[in-house]
């Protein structure tokens, strides 16, 4: 890489790094103090059940939910949007005292349309979660911001038995595919630096076309 291309890339990254630090601050504030005193607590609520799109294996991209009934009946839930091909939790969310009814008909339906969500037992929706961080990390990719928060619904990472039948990465190493709302340079700079040259893999989409695959790095 040229040195020229390789400062532009560094300069995209720590622009990209401050963006995410502001959207923390300002998701952060919408959210009330009773949600987070239940957010916070919601490892001690017990799980009302968890669920994904039905061909969440077939994209590398995958959304989890998870929720939990807290004492006085409302639900406390987290949303986790999860690249396991490489970027790990691109996403997250966390919303308390939701009625039971209208987490039903309203939430779950608009986070998962055009497809209903699939049930699916809590030990594969913290695998898919966890496994996913554990990858990303390998390649110094660090969880949305407001996984901080949203990480309080799920259960500690040794809590659930993990099957192993979760596959991180395609065909051993990162597969990168690029979403509208990437900063693919700063994303590729990365992995260049720490998968190396041909341990990673890359499908870059261009503005108004369809997804071009790029090759190798």
């Amino acid at each position: 890489m040229k040195k020229g291309e390789k400062k532009k890339r560094e300069k995209a990254l720590r622009r990209r790094t401050a963006r995410k630090q502001a959207h923390r601050q300002s998701s952060l504030a919408t959210v009330s103090r009773a949600e987070l005193h239940h957010i916070h607590q919601a490892r001690s609520y017990p799980i009302e059940g968890c669920w994904t799109q039905p061909d969440w294996k077939e994209h590398g991209l995958a959304v989890v939910v998870i929720a939990r009934r807290q004492p006085n009946g409302n639900l406390v839930f987290g949303m986790y949007l999860v690249d396991y091909y490489c970027l790990g939790v691109k996403n997250a969310e966390a919303h308390a005292e939701v009625p039971p009814g209208e987490f039903l008909n309203d939430y779950l339906p608009r986070l998962f349309r055009p497809d209903p969500p699939v049930d699916i037992s809590p030990a594969l929706a913290h695998e898919i979660v966890y496994g996913s961080v554990e990858f990303a990390a390998r390649y110094g990719f660090h969880p949305h911001a407001d996984f901080r928060l949203a990480q309080y619904v799920l259960d500690p990472p040794d809590v659930h038995r993990r099957s192993g039948a979760v596959t991180f990465g395609r065909g051993g190493k990162p597969m990168y595919i690029s979403g509208p709302h990437d900063n693919v340079d700063a994303i590729l700079l990365q992995l260049e630096r720490t998968a190396g040259e041909g341990n990673y893999d890359y499908l870059v989409q261009l503005v108004g076309t369809a997804p071009v695959r790029k090759g190798s790095g």
